[in-house]
């Protein structure tokens, strides 16, 4: 039961936060068409999770979906390691052609940018997350979409005015 309330603070993060202030213009379309798909990943063995992360890259056919890990990488330095070592089996494994990454932690900082800038909240989750999404249906929004580095400046703007 507490990992469906988890994965339902969750969903309304997406709602209330990155959709309602269009932190990511793409969100909307694919929760409106029930393209997302939530899983708690669970036990603290590196090497395991590393296996469930490959093994949902295998089998999942649903646009993007999140990994949470809700007990495992409390300290934020620990998930970027095991962020970049997702992000490396994404490319050794040429699954780099048909996946992206994206980390999500509630510690989030953006590098080179200081601390206390609002701007790391576009990536300020409730819980440790990895967000995978196809390439495909990436490159197919960002076609409809335009200029999207016009979207990380606005959300940089935004949050600042936000404070």
């Amino acid at each position: 039961m507490q990992e469906y309330h988890k994965i339902q603070a969750t969903k309304e993060w997406i709602h209330n936060f990155i959709i309602h202030h269009n932190i990511c213009p793409f969100a909307k379309r694919v929760l409106d068409h029930q393209e997302v798909r939530y899983y708690v990943e669970r036990g603290e063995n590196i090497e395991l999770l590393i296996l469930s992360f490959i093994s949902k890259l295998k089998t999942e056919k649903i646009s993007t979906f999140f990994l949470l890990y809700l007990t495992q990488f409390p300290d934020y330095s620990d998930f970027l390691d095991f962020y970049y070592t997702s992000e490396a089996i994404l490319e050794d494994s040429d699954y780099d052609a048909e996946y992206q990454v994206v980390a999500f932690h509630p510690d989030y900082l953006f590098a080179g940018e200081d601390a206390k800038d609002p701007s790391h909240k576009t990536n300020r989750s409730p819980y440790p997350m990895i967000h995978v999404l196809r390439r495909d249906q990436v490159e197919k929004a960002i076609e409809s979409y335009g200029d999207t580095d016009e979207i990380s400046r606005r959300n940089i703007e935004l949050l600042r005015k936000l404070g």
